[in-house]
């Protein structure tokens, strides 16, 4: 999608961080119109005038990602207001912290619901959508920690959610291209966000918060602008993947390499039973 002058753009996890600095570039583009949405109408409203202020239209619209007849509510308010959505951005992302042997059904049930069902609940609804228009772009956060589970510890529910929606944006894509709809997979790391204060939107039916500390990632920590420009010319140029710290290839490549080494050791008949 070279042109995204004029298109309509959703954005989940949309009031802050990734996915308000991507709002702001997006507004950059000309007479976009732009769908934030979170699940605190307070910094929604703060956002949505930073992006009103970069010449954007926008329209805040509160809502649980986790809840599919929330995401089918903002659908029908979105395509009221601007019409057919043009890029899809699945950004929204909580976590917990701690063992997992400490982790309660509802913290499971809280982060599988936000960051992996609050993704499919969105392709569900509007990648039909787009197909049927032979149009759009998907663009999927995830996380190294997704791509390399082994990276750090104490996140295992995020972990292994992000491993989840990176798998499906992979998947789709392949489907996605024979309708001339295109999928990009956000590999982030160390970015300066708000999701370590996620827990102040955790909804009342996934329980009580944690009590917990949250281990600290030991990588360079970057702008969300930074990332947002990546996403930006990700979809321009429809890219399957945007990493944005390029210093974690060589961790993630012995990631792999130890994958591979089973694959090794069957054809040399040295593995075990």
């Amino acid at each position: 999608m070279r042109n995204l002058k004029g298109k309509v753009s959703i954005i989940t996890g949309g009031a802050t961080g990734i996915g308000l600095a991507l709002a702001l570039d997006l507004a950059k583009e000309g007479d976009a119109k732009i769908v934030i949405a979170s699940t605190n109408r307070e910094r929604l409203e703060a956002a949505a005038v930073k992006i009103r202020s970069a010449g954007a239209q926008c329209l805040p619209i509160v809502c649980d990602v986790s809840d599919k007849k929330a995401v089918q509510s903002l659908h029908d308010e979105a395509a009221k207001a601007f019409g057919p959505c043009d890029v899809l951005v699945l950004n929204a992302g909580v976590t917990t912290g701690g063992p997992l042997l400490d982790h309660r059904e509802e913290d499971w049930d809280w982060v599988y619901g936000v960051v992996l069902f609050g993704v499919t609940n969105f392709v569900q609804i509007y990648y039909p959508e787009m197909c049927r228009r032979g149009a759009g772009h998907i663009v999927i956060t995830g996380s190294q920690a997704g791509m390399n589970p082994t990276w750090f510890s104490n996140h295992g529910p995020y972990t292994s959610a992000k491993a989840a929606v990176m798998a499906l944006g992979a998947a789709l894509r392949l489907e996605a291209a024979e309708h001339g709809v295109g999928v990009t997979s956000v590999i982030v790391a160390a970015t300066h966000t708000d999701i370590m204060q996620c827990e102040r939107a955790r909804p009342e039916r996934f329980g009580a918060p944690q009590q917990v500390e949250r281990e600290k990632r030991v990588a360079r920590r970057i702008p969300a602008s930074d990332v947002s420009g990546m996403i930006v010319r990700g979809i321009k140029e429809n890219r399957e993947w945007v990493a944005t710290h390029p210093e974690l290839k060589g961790m993630q490549k012995s990631y792999f390499d130890r994958i591979l080494k089973s694959y090794d050791d069957i054809e040399a008949g040295t593995a075990t039973e």
